[in-house]
């Protein structure tokens, strides 16, 4: 149980380190994020429609929670099963492309958000 929990922060830390350096921002900050699930808050860059790239993910057998939160404009994306670090780099690597491929050029959200975070 203590292998999977350390296997489930890695990926998330790499998960995460991922997402930030294309822009995005985690909901909670890192102290409290369970290694499990992270939520991220949606980019305000205005090419970036969530069904668009959820369904551009999907295409690339990444499927992240489809149902956007009620507290925040988020989406989240799991971190647990039979994944490693070479499945979280290529998620990465679509979520990179996706990006490109519609335009959006960051993952930030609003300037008020980054800042409470």
């Amino acid at each position: 149980m203590a292998g999977r929990g350390a296997r489930y922060a890695a990926d998330r830390r790499l998960l995460v380190d991922g997402m930030e350096a294309m822009g995005f921002r985690c909901l909670l900050p890192r102290a409290v994020q369970a290694p499990i699930i992270v939520t991220f808050h949606m980019p305000t860059d205005p090419a970036f429609v969530f069904a668009e790239f959820y369904d551009r993910l999907r295409a690339r057998v990444f499927v992240i929670y489809r149902r956007k939160l009620t507290v925040a404009e988020a989406f989240r994306i799991g971190c647990v099963g039979p994944i490693g670090p070479g499945d979280i780099r290529s998620a990465l690597d679509a979520v990179r492309l996706t990006l490109s491929e519609m335009g959006v050029t960051s993952g930030a959200p609003s300037i008020a958000i980054a800042i409470l975070d």
